[in-house]
C-alpha cells in the first residue's frame, strides 16, 4: 500500500507516524489548537514573502492562484520549475510515492547563475542564529532583496544544536527535489529566522541563512550508538536519511498491525505532547510514575529516558530510590549527546526525591527571608497580547494603614499600536505615582517580565516615565528571585505551582496561563457577538486579578518562614 510521510516526520516523535498508519485506529480527542505564537506568523510570512517578490519580477506566488488545493500548486510547480522561474512562493513539490514523501517548502531559489535546480527554503517563527567568534567561518547569507547573490556574513552561525529539527525538514525537501529532477548542484538549503541582523551599513533586516547539508557537522542519532560523545559527526542529509528510515519501517508495520496492539515503542512524554491529540493513548499504556510523566520541569529528554528505562529506573520511586554516585559511571556515557547531562540527572535525581517524599518545595537555606514590611504593599502583574502589546496592568493594593485592600486594573481591550500601549501605561504609572507619593511603600511582582516593559515604555512617558523607572529601580521587589534564591521546586518554581502548593491559594478559571491569556484577549476584542466579547473580558480581568492575589498570598507565607 501506498503513503507518503511530510517534512515534519523525520523530526517528529515515531510513534504519531505508528498511529497514523494504523488502519481503524482514531485520535482519542480533537485536534488541540497550535498554541499561539508571541508574534503573528502569518503576517511574518506575508512580509518575507512581499520582499522575496519584489526582488525579481519573474518570481511566482503560488498562494494567489485561484484554486489553490494541493494537486493543483503541485501542477503549478512542476510547471514554474520547468520554465526556469527564478523564485517561486507556497510551492508544493511533486510527491515521491517511492520514496513515501510529500512535502511544501516556504520558497524554492533557483541556483545561481544559469543553473535549472532549485534549492529549498523553509520560514521559521523562531530564532535561528547564534554569536560566534570573528575569525570563525563566516555565515553564507542572502538578504531577501537579492536572494541569490550569495554574501559572507562574520560573527554569527546557524544553532545547529537547537535547530536541527528545521534543518531535518530542510533535508526533506532537498530529497524531494532530487527526485523530482530540479535539485541544484549542490544540497544548500535556506532558512529564514526571526533575526534581525545589521551589518553592511544596512538596518536590521531578516537574512536567508544557508545550510549545507552534506557537511558533517551533526551528530548521529543517540540511540545508534553506545557512546554519542564520541560518535563522528554526520550530515544533516544522512541524519535525516536514518530518521527517516526509522519512520518509513514504522508506517510499513502499523499498516498491517491492528489497532488494538500496543505500541511498538514505549512512549515518552516530552513538550512535543501538549499539542498532541494521540496524548492520551500514550499516557494510558504507561505506569503513572514513569519519569517523563511525574518530572514536568527540566524534564529528560526521550533518549535519557529510555537509557534510565534500559538500566531499570523509569519510574520516580526506582529513580529516587537509586545512589546516583553508583549510577553515574554507566548512565553518563549513554547520555553524552548532552553536554550538562549530569547536572540534568542530579536536578531529576532531585526531583524524584521530592517527589516520592510528597515534597513541593524545599528549603534549600535558613533564616528569615529578605521581605521587610512596609505600609503600603502592591501587587502588579501585566497581561500581553499575541501582538506583544501591554493592555493590562493589574495591581492588588493593600493599605495596612487604613486597612483597606483592593483591586485596581488599567485595561485597552482594543488592538493596540504603540501610542496606545503607552498611553495605557502612562495612565497606570500616574495612578501609582499618586498613591504612593510620601508613603513607605513597596510593590511587588513575580519575575521582572514586568520591570523590563516598564523600562522599554518608560522613555516615551516623558517626566512620568523618568519618576517610574527611578521608582521601580529602588521600590519593586522580585518575589520570583527570593523563592529561586531559596527554594528549590519539585515542579519548578512557577507562580501557578509555587502559590497553589504553599499557599493554598487556587485561580478561578480552570486553565489559568499566559498564553491562554492572550487568545481570551482576541475573544475579547473580535468574537462575533457582545455577550462573547464580555465573557472573555471578565475571565481575563479575573486571571488578572487572581495573579495579583497569588503574590500577596505568597508574600504572607513567605514572611511565616525561616
Amino acid at each position: 500500500m501506498g503513503f507518503v510521510l511530510d517534512a515534519y516526520a523525520a523530526r517528529s516523535c515515531p510513534l504519531k507516524t505508528v498511529y497514523r498508519f494504523t488502519p481503524g485506529l482514531e485520535p482519542p480527542r480533537d485536534r488541540l489548537p497550535d498554541p499561539p505564537f508571541f508574534h503573528d506568523a502569518d503576517a511574518i510570512e506575508a512580509s518575507v514573502f512581499a520582499r522575496l517578490l519584489a526582488s525579481d519580477d519573474e518570481a511566482v506566488h503560488l498562494r494567489t492562484l485561484p484554486a489553490p488545493d494541493a494537486a493543483t500548486a503541485e501542477r503549478a510547480t512542476i510547471a514554474a520549475m520547468r520554465a526556469g522561474a527564478p523564485l517561486i512562493l507556497a510551492p508544493v513539490l511533486p510527491r515521491d510515492e517511492r520514496g513515501h514523501r510529500a512535502g511544501r517548502p516556504s520558497a524554492l531559489i533557483r541556483e545561481a547563475g544559469d543553473g535549472p535546480g532549485y534549492h529549498p527554503v523553509q520560514i521559521k517563527f523562531h530564532r535561528v542564529l547564534e554569536s560566534v567568534p570573528m575569525d570563525a567561518p563566516p555565515l553564507s547569507v542572502t538578504a531577501l532583496d537579492a536572494p541569490r547573490r550569495l554574501l559572507a556574513l562574520p560573527g554569527r552561525g546557524f544553532r545547529w544544536r537547537h535547530r536541527l529539527p528545521a534543518a531535518l525538514q530542510l533535508a526533506h525537501d532537498w530529497r524531494l527535489l532530487e527526485a523530482s529532477g530540479y535539485a541544484a548542484e549542490r544540497p544548500f538549503a535556506g532558512i529564514i529566522g526571526l533575526d534581525q541582523i545589521a551589518w553592511d551599513g544596512q538596518p536590521p533586516q531578516p537574512l536567508i541563512t544557508w545550510l549545507d547539508l552534506s557537511a558533517a557537522r551533526v551528530p548521529p542519532p543517540p540511540d545508534t550508538t553506545t557512546i554519542p560523545a564520541e560518535a563522528a559527526p554526520i550530515s544533516t542529509l544522512q541524519r535525516y536519511d536514518d530518521d527517516f528510515a526509522v519512520r518509513v519501517a514504522l508506517a510499513e508495520g502499523a499498516l498491517t498491525a491492528s489497532a488494538a496492539a500496543p505500541p511498538p515503542l514505549l512512549p515518552v512524554i516530552t513538550s512535543e505532547c501538549r499539542g498532541c491529540v494521540w496524548l492520551p493513548r500514550c499516557t494510558a499504556v504507561l505506569d503513572p510514575d514513569d519519569v517523563s510523566v511525574r518530572i514536568t520541569k527540566s524534564p529528560l529528554d526521550a533518549h535519557e529516558i529510555t537509557t534510565l528505562r534500559a538500566l531499570g529506573l523509569g519510574t520516580v520511586t526506582a529513580l529516587a530510590a537509586v545512589d546516583l554516585d553508583t549510577l553515574l559511571p554507566s548512565y553518563l556515557p549513554r547520555v553524552s549527546h548532552r553536554d550538562d547531562a549530569e547536572s540534568r540527572i542530579r536536578r531529576a535525581h532531585h526531583r524524584a526525591c521530592l517527589l516520592a517524599a510528597g515534597v513541593e518545595l524545599e528549603r534549600e537555606t535558613s533564616g528569615p527571608l529578605p521581605l521587610p514590611r512596609h505600609d503600603l504593599e502592591i501587587d502588579v502583574d501585566i497581561e500581553t497580547s499575541a501582538e506583544d502589546r501591554v493592555y493590562l496592568w493589574g495591581f492588588w493594593v493593600d493599605d495596612h494603614t487604613s486597612g483597606a485592600s483592593y483591586a485596581r486594573q488599567f485595561a485597552a481591550f482594543e488592538e493596540l499600536d504603540a501610542a496606545g500601549e503607552q498611553a495605557l501605561a502612562g495612565e497606570a504609572m500616574a495612578w501609582l505615582a499618586e498613591l504612593v507619593t510620601g508613603r513607605d511603600a513597596a510593590v511587588y511582582h513575580y519575575s521582572d517580565y514586568e520591570v523590563v516593559r516598564l523600562g522599554r515604555l518608560a522613555g516615551h512617558l516623558g517626566d512620568l516615565g523618568v519618576w517610574a523607572q527611578e521608582w521601580a529601580s529602588e521600590h519593586f521587589v522580585d518575589l520570583f528571585t527570593v523563592v529561586r534564591q531559596n527554594y528549590f521546586g519539585a515542579n519548578g518554581l512557577g507562580l501557578k505551582v509555587v502559590a497553589s502548593a504553599v499557599a493554598g491559594f487556587a485561580w478561578r478559571d480552570e486553565d489559568p496561563g499566559g498564553l491562554n491569556s492572550q487568545s481570551w484577549f482576541a475573544d475579547a476584542v473580535h468574537a462575533r457577538d457582545e455577550i462573547a466579547r464580555e465573557q472573555a473580558r471578565v475571565r481575563v480581568l479575573e486571571y488578572n486579578e487572581d495573579d495579583v492575589r497569588a503574590t500577596w498570598h505568597l508574600r504572607r507565607w513567605l514572611r511565616t518562614q525561616g
